[in-house]
Parts: C-alpha cells; sequence; structure tokens
C-alpha cells in the first residue's frame, strides 16, 4: 500500500467527483435545499485535493475500485460536516439514495448479480484478489462454507485500508458505520450478509450466504430506525 499514487491523475479524479455529485445533487437539494447543497458542492471540490493525497493504492483493482468510491463520499462527508450535518445524517443519506438507485433495475437483475458474487467461478477470482491485496499491507482471506456451515463464503481482513485512511482525513466518527457499503450492495443483491466480528478487534469478517438474510450492525439498525 502506498499513499500519493493518484496525485499524476488529479484531473480525472475531480471529474469523476464532479459527475459523482452532479448524480446526488437533486437528492441532496430534496433534503437541504438548494442553498445548503449548492455550498455542499463547492465545499467538496475543496477538500478533494487533500483527499486524493491521502488516497491509499493497493495495486488491486477491486480494492483499489472501494478505495475510489469511498474517496468521493468523505468529499462528500467533510462538505456536509463544514455544513453542520453530521455522520449519522451523512449514513442515513448515503444508505437512502443507495436503495433508490437499486430500485431502478429490475429484481431479476440483480438477483442474478447477487448469484454470480456468490458462484464457484468468481470466488476462484476473489481469492486471487485476496492474494494481491494481502500482498499489498490489507491481509485478506476468502473462506469457503462447508455443508456443515451456515455460510456460503466468509470473507476476512486485518489492517484495514480503509479503516487507515479514515483516520488518515480524522473520520474517525465514520468507522462505526463503514461498512454500510456493503450491506447496501448485499440487499441490492438479494444474498445475505453478517458483520461477525467487531471493528474494534481490528479484524472484519463477513459471512456471505446465498439464502440468507441482511443482518445490518445494530450501529446502522439504530440509524435506520429498523431495530
Amino acid at each position: 500500500m502506498k499513499k500519493g499514487h493518484y496525485n499524476a491523475q488529479n484531473s480525472k479524479l475531480k471529474k469523476g467527483l464532479n459527475q459523482y455529485l452532479g448524480k446526488l445533487e437533486k437528492s441532496l437539494e430534496a433534503r437541504w435545499g438548494s442553498d445548503k447543497t449548492s455550498s455542499i458542492i463547492k465545499r467538496a471540490k475543496a477538500h478533494y485535493p487533500e483527499i486524493i493525497m491521502e488516497m491509499p493504492f493497493f495495486n488491486t483493482p477491486m480494492y483499489d475500485s472501494l478505495v475510489l468510491t469511498c474517496s468521493r463520499m468523505l468529499a462528500l462527508k467533510k462538505a456536509m460536516k463544514d455544513e453542520g450535518i453530521d455522520v449519522r445524517d451523512f449514513v442515513t443519506f448515503c444508505i437512502e439514495d443507495a436503495r433508490a438507485k437499486s430500485n431502478r433495475v429490475p429484481a431479476i437483475l440483480r438477483s442474478i448479480g447477487g448469484w454470480i458474487f456468490l458462484s464457484k467461478p468468481l470466488r476462484i477470482y476473489l481469492k486471487r484478489v485476496a492474494r494481491s491485496c494481502s500482498a499489498n499491507d490489507w491481509p485478506t482471506e476468502v473462506i469457503d462454507g462447508g455443508r456443515s456451515d451456515d455460510f456460503d463464503m466468509k470473507i476476512c481482513t486485518r489492517d484495514c485500508g480503509m479503516v487507515d485512511f479514515l483516520k488518515a482525513l480524522g473520520e474517525d466518527d465514520l468507522i462505526p458505520y463503514c461498512t454500510f457499503f456493503d450491506f447496501t450492495t448485499a440487499e441490492a443483491m438479494g444474498y445475505g450478509l453478517k458483520h461477525v466480528s467487531s471493528i474494534d478487534t481490528g479484524e472484519c469478517v463477513y459471512s456471505f450466504n446465498r439464502r440468507g438474510k441482511v443482518e445490518w450492525p445494530e450501529s446502522i439498525r439504530s440509524l435506520l430506525g429498523e431495530n
């Protein structure tokens, strides 16, 4: 893992941020009004150069794609914080926006995507991703479930690169909720997901089940009023 890799891509990343914010503009306006939304977008763009400097690079396309998505979300979060919007409202907004977007995709297509994700052929690829990421300072293991197990696949990570990214940017308050992206994806694609470890332990263990349900972490359930 290294920082500074993305500095040479500054213009390209800023263009991607502009597109990301543009897609959110109407949703932001619906909740916080046009004036505050305009300020949020302006502040997010101003924060992004700092974020680009801290973005880790793992030389692993799947994980680097997650980091890129996270970088845009963090620009939005920082801007919201400037406008007095706290982390709980930020997370709730992101989840509700993701749900709205996934509902526009036919359920059958989403379920096919979920089936492919947990299929044995793709698991071979995920194991290769895990080895690559482990070699670049984000230890990761993909475990197949057996007949007597209550999971089809587990992903175990240590020394989370995403948590380190949040800390480097002073966004520690997001750490208790940082798995929300994984759970919105599982919910959209129709496979079961449990987070069967505590982030405080330094280890994240995700349990995936083709026929299970999404069991949101307690910290996020309380935000959504789904206890």
